[in-house]
């Protein structure tokens, strides 16, 4: 997760959801933005306000020890409130993210081969059997367990749809006040698109049905949380 302490704002990066482009958008909009983890971007929400929560713990001890040593600045840590931040984040057609996800990794050229198992399931396995590691063996956490939905920041988490996102996040900005003056950057983007869904669908078979049944919040309820606009613009696969 990535947190602006100046504008109390979040972004919580779901894999394959244009979450490079957000997370640049997002450093070049609120420059004083840090990586809760930098080693994992993908950090969900609870185990985000987890740490947030223990930096201010730290930001106490600190104060304290600052009264017997004034070498040790009391803003030495000086986290965002962990209560009042806004989560901003993207929901993505399950499916489709999944395919997204299993191509990227067959395609990227990673500096130390990973070893990973659920990464090297997609770089040199089937996609029946890496959709079968995410679903069944539960590789892929669900966007209402991601986000935490029904937790402390839930009522103050905004949700931008993929296929809208430009639009997504200028509406988002309008609506707490912050204008917005940075593109959408391509970031991770898959040359020739997403690959042919119906090929994968295919391929999936009865899988197919996992998707929606343990997505199901998504398909329920997710995709109409999100911001929605009428001019589609798809900038990251």
């Amino acid at each position: 997760m990535l947190v602006s302490r100046q504008h109390r704002i979040a972004f919580a990066h779901y894999p394959k959801t244009a979450g490079s482009s957000l997370q640049r958008w997002f450093i070049d909009s609120f420059p004083d933005a840090v990586l809760l983890r930098p080693k994992n971007p993908h950090l969900c929400v609870a185990d985000s306000l987890k740490k947030l929560q223990r930096w201010k713990e730290i930001k106490h001890i600190v104060r304290l020890i600052h009264r017997s040593t004034p070498f040790v600045s009391p803003h030495a840590y000086d986290p965002p409130w962990p209560m009042s931040l806004r989560v901003v984040g993207v929901l993505r057609e399950p499916f489709e993210m999944l395919v997204s996800l299993y191509e990227y990794w067959r395609r990227e050229v990673f500096p130390i081969e990973p070893t990973d198992p659920f990464i090297l399931l997609a770089r040199h396995g089937e996609f029946r059997d890496f959709l079968a590691a995410a679903l069944i063996g539960k590789r892929m956490p669900t966007y209402e367990e991601f986000f935490n939905v029904g937790g402390p920041l839930w009522p103050h988490t905004q949700l931008l749809d993929f296929d809208s996102l430009q639009a997504g996040i200028d509406s988002f900005c309008h609506g707490i006040g912050v204008p917005n003056s940075k593109p959408l950057p391509a970031i991770n983007q898959n040359p020739t698109g997403v690959g042919d869904i119906q090929r994968y669908r295919d391929e999936a078979g009865p899988l197919v049905a996992e998707v929606h049944q343990r997505f199901r919040w998504y398909y329920e309820e997710g995709i109409h949380l999100t911001i929605r606009t009428s001019q589609p613009l798809k900038v990251a696969a």
